[in-house]
């Protein structure tokens, strides 16, 4: 439990970050000015030493829980959006070192280097075009994992459907006004070190103290690709070895319908079911939130893992007095496993919502999703 909220309080701080990033970039579209007037506010609590200490508390917790979650993988086995999700968690840190050293590191090593927002910008437009592609590449590969996340976590809870309303708007919104302000602006540099000399010979003297703190912060770079990727490497082959040496040891669980699903000592039912081809309901992607994966036990539940009290809060004491347990969280460890899929594959998050009402009934077997009103009508 205190894993989970470490990572999804990490998640939001550093979403919250990201936000009042974009969100001074999007200022651009009115002015450079504003872009400045929008740092001073957004960006300021993020540069004080409890900001920083925050932010960066909050990058090495949510990095490590994500790679100690792949080294701990039983299957491969997982729907597109969470491998997109993991694919693009991976090239966050690569993308992002760039800048960070060049805002926050380089003036440790080039004397009275000042980098604000129209610094950089013309550096990017003008004299490095290719770090502005680099930044846009960026802000799309954060904030879309970084919006996966989001949606999956508000779309299972029960004030969801009210909150989605907003925030999914926000969520498309924000990237693209901070993409046509990053834009914009880049004109505004552009023109301002065409026209304005006093700024030319700002920005080049700033340049050329940047370019001096290069050896040094190519050095930088470098130390943290090699540690990142040995890393990466080094969980990769936790989870080769360990989905080798599970591969000795099949189980078997029947399901309804007559169906069978074949797969490894110690992955849960909803691993085994994605394993095998079986379709099995499941919002949350197996996080243990939703409760749409969950299953009657007919047999063999003492092959099968304790209740704890995330599956227990869930679920609710009535089903887990009645041989109900999530699929996500029940890990099998012995053959004899015979289950009922209480909720038919396509259950939404519309219905898992409804499942955390209290005062609605324990669904019945195999409950579908609710038809869109135009197909109930029809």
């Amino acid at each position: 439990m205190a894993i989970r909220v470490v990572r999804l309080a990490s998640g939001l701080l550093l979403m919250a970050f990201v936000f009042t990033h974009l969100a001074t970039l999007a200022a651009g579209l009115m002015s450079l000015d504003a872009i400045n007037a929008a740092a001073g506010m957004l960006m300021a609590p993020w540069m004080t030493g409890v900001g920083t200490a925050l932010l960066a508390g909050s990058a090495v917790a949510h990095l490590a829980l994500g790679l100690a979650t792949i080294a701990t993988k039983r299957t491969l086995a997982m729907r597109r959006g969470d491998a997109v999700q993991l694919v693009l968690g991976l090239a966050v840190l690569p993308l992002l070192t760039p800048h960070i050293l060049t805002v926050r590191v380089a003036n440790a090593y080039a004397p009275d280097l000042e980098v604000d927002f129209a610094r950089l910008l013309t550096f990017y437009w003008h004299f490095a075009p290719v770090y502005a592609i680099q930044q846009l590449v960026v802000v799309l590969v954060v904030w879309s994992h970084a919006s996966i996340g989001l949606h999956g976590w508000i779309s299972v809870q029960r004030w969801g459907e009210r909150a989605g309303r907003l925030v999914t708007p926000l969520l498309f919104a924000t990237p693209i006004l901070a993409l046509l302000g990053f834009v914009e602006a880049g004109k505004q540099v552009l023109a301002a070190l065409r026209d304005d000399p006093a700024f030319a010979a700002d920005v080049e003297a700033h340049w050329a103290r940047l370019q001096s703190a290069q050896p040094s912060l190519r050095a930088i770079a470098g130390t943290v690709s090699l540690t990142y990727w040995s890393v990466v490497v080094l969980v990769v082959a936790a989870l080769a070895v360990g989905l080798l040496m599970r591969r000795r040891s099949p189980v078997h669980i029947r399901y309804d319908g007559g169906l069978e699903g074949v797969g490894l000592r110690g992955l849960s039912i909803l691993e085994i079911s994605r394993r095998s081809g079986v379709p099995h309901a499941s919002v949350c992607s197996g996080r243990g939130r939703c409760g749409t994966c969950r299953v009657r036990v007919l047999s063999g539940a003492q092959a099968l893992t304790p209740m704890q009290d995330v599956e227990r809060r869930t679920l609710g004491p009535a089903c887990a007095a009645d041989s109900v347990r999530l699929a996500c969280r029940a890990r099998v460890y012995d053959d004899g496993v015979a289950v009922e899929r209480l909720l038919a594959p396509d259950a939404d998050a519309a219905l898992a919502r409804r499942l955390k009402d209290p005062d609605v009934a324990p669904a019945p077997a195999m409950e579908a999703a609710p038809a869109p009103a135009t197909e109930a009508a029809a």
